[in-house]
């Protein structure tokens, strides 16, 4: 038994040990940031820590704001660090003993001018100096005077932007079109936007024009427009559109109430009533003496008992012009200045009652 529990804790004891040495193996700090060739800090990128050995990947993590990096928990061995931010590089990095902090790992960003001025100084090395390479094209030019200017590829042509109105037209034909479409696009845009706003018919009626009820003319024949305001033996003060006016009535020649121009519509002579026991049917004819227009001209006749008690009401539209109106409504009630219409319907009796006497009456509406 004792030799039992002696085997099991040395194996205990194994364990242990294996465990803390690669606890303190792994316990290693890589630390450092990430420059380009001028000095200046790479905020975005990411860091990975490859295994020499086997080539697997041991750690990676991501640049700070300040393009610092911290990689933790590694154990002692030979290391790359394979930077990658927007363009790839490696650093070989070596633990042994200690941690490795305040790694300075640059990479060489090579800029597009210099790129592109390797490529020429690669296509000029490829030239004889004492030949001139001619261009396998249609249009070929002896003199550099008459070369075209060159001009980007019709994909790479900016769309004019919306606040940018005046811009250089270049030699080339689809560049051209490309900005006409554009400035087309802006003058549409700029007409949407002067469109004139929509103004109710009640905003409309809150507007008051003046109406004034007197026309006067004078003797040297001005015709004032006004109301009296005041008025004594010799002068009347009048309220006009430009302010109160006082005028001796030695130069009044005369002086009318003005009305403006309004339809009339009158019955002419008595309708015709045939009386049944149960109805009575009216006809006649109606006349607008007025000025202007009657629209949905309706005569209206009532009767009544000998104690005014209403025995039957009714109506009728006339047959009159046919009007289109704004609305879309379509409607032959009009009775224009001077026409005539002839009305008939008849008028029912209620609940038995005896008609004495009748009324009649017309109605119509104004409209523009």
């Amino acid at each position: 038994m004792k030799e039992n529990m002696n085997k099991k804790q040395i194996f205990i004891i194994l364990l242990f040990c294996t465990w803390f040495l690669n606890t303190v193996q792994a316990s290693y700090t890589i630390s450092g940031s990430v420059k380009d060739q001028d000095g200046n800090i790479i905020k975005k990128g990411s860091v990975t820590l490859i295994k020499d050995t086997d080539g697997s990947e041991v750690k990676k993590t991501k640049l700070n704001r300040k393009g610092d990096f911290k990689l933790k928990k590694i154990s002692s061995g030979k290391y790359t660090i394979n930077i990658n931010a927007g363009v790839k590089s490696s650093n070989p990095v070596s633990v042994m003993d200690d941690n490795v902090e305040n790694l300075d790992l640059i990479i060489n960003i090579v800029k597009e001018t210099e790129q592109k001025d390797n490529e020429d100084s690669k296509i000029s090395s490829l030239d004889k100096p004492d030949q001139l390479q001619t261009l396998n094209t249609p249009l070929q030019t002896q003199k550099e005077s008459d070369l075209l200017p060159q001009v980007r590829r019709f994909e790479q042509v900016d769309k004019l932007q919306f606040e940018d109105q005046f811009f250089e037209y270049e030699s080339n034909l689809r560049e051209l079109k490309n900005q006409i479409d554009s400035l087309k696009s802006i003058v549409t845009a700029f007409e949407k936007k002067q469109t004139m706003p929509n103004v109710s018919r009640e905003i409309l009626d809150l507007i008051k024009i003046p109406e004034f009820q007197y026309k006067i003319e004078l003797k040297n024949g001005t015709v004032v427009m006004g109301d009296i305001l005041s008025e004594t033996d010799s002068s009347m003060v009048l309220k006009t559109q430009i302010g109160q006016l006082v005028l001796k009535k030695e130069m009044v020649i005369r002086r009318n109430k003005h009305e403006p121009p309004e339809p009339k519509v009158i019955f002419l002579g008595d309708p015709f009533v045939n009386i049944y026991p149960d109805r009575h049917e009216f006809s006649g004819k109606i006349k607008n003496v007025g000025k202007r227009r009657a629209d949905f001209v309706r005569v209206v006749s009532n009767l009544f008992t000998q104690t005014t008690k209403l025995a039957g009401q009714d109506s009728a539209f006339v047959k009159g012009s046919r009007i289109i109106y704004n609305s879309g409504v379509i409607a032959d009630t009009a009775l224009e200045p001077g026409e005539t219409a002839t009305y008939n319907f008849p008028v029912k009796i209620k609940n038995r009652r005896k008609a004495q006497y009748h009324t009649m009456d017309i109605h119509w509406n104004s409209t523009d």
